[in-house]
């Protein structure tokens, strides 16, 4: 009588195989995808991140703070001048205002009446007049913010004492047909004017020009204001 062979299952070959893996000293584990709550706190470390890998989609909008920025990261290579103010009250304008040494003013403005620079309680304005009976006129001036100040202008002019409520002191005027191309230099100094508490100020080289090459229908106002106490 001929002997049954055994029926091989399934189960019969799975087993086998585990049994191999343990004696060869293998393991057997599943794969899974490893995702953010599989992950250490602070076990991802800079030194474990591709160059590279992180580009600018993957940061969150408004993530990066100036707190996170580095001192002097930012350069002005890497700043859009174009998302810059304007110097109040006036328009294109090259002005450096300091309570302190020599302040250079190079302006182009519109019609009407500008800040230009200012020194302790002076400031130098603007006054710009484009097409006025055919006539584009330009002045410069000087006011106080204190009562007692005292002053002498290249004119002959004096405010003694020179109050808030006098009328600006003149510094230098021009003109020129409207539509015209025009600037002029003052011959002489402009004025010296000093504040009760000794803020003394001379003003040098008053300009003042229309319609300079990308400013038509603009004056033009240039000069220096040196502080001298």
């Amino acid at each position: 009588m001929t002997k049954p062979r055994k029926r091989l299952t399934y189960a019969n070959v799975m087993s086998s195989i585990a049994v191999f893996l343990v004696l060869g000293g293998a393991s057997a584990v599943a794969a899974k995808k490893i995702g953010s709550n599989e992950l250490k706190s602070n076990s991802v470390t800079t030194a474990k991140i591709k160059k590279n890998a992180v580009t600018a989609a993957k940061i969150k909008k408004n993530a990066v703070t100036t707190a996170k920025l580095k001192n002097g990261a930012v350069t002005g290579a890497k700043i859009n001048l174009s998302t810059l103010g304007t110097v109040p009250s006036a328009s294109n304008a090259n002005v450096a205002n300091s309570v302190t040494g020599r302040i250079p003013f190079s302006v182009n403005t519109g019609p009407g009446t500008h800040n230009i620079a200012a020194v302790g309680p002076f400031t130098i304005q603007g006054v710009c007049r484009i097409d006025e009976g055919g006539t584009d006129e330009g002045e410069l001036q000087l006011l106080t913010s204190v009562d007692g100040a005292v002053m002498d202008d290249n004119n002959g002019a004096e405010f003694t004492p020179f109050n808030v409520s006098d009328n600006p002191a003149f510094l230098y005027d021009n003109s020129s047909g409207t539509g015209e191309i025009e600037i002029e230099i003052a011959e002489e100094p402009g004025l010296i004017a000093v504040a009760p508490d000794g803020t003394a100020i001379v003003t040098q080289n008053q300009s003042i020009g229309f319609n300079l090459t990308g400013h038509a229908g603009q004056c033009y106002f240039g000069g220096l204001v040196q502080k001298i106490g």
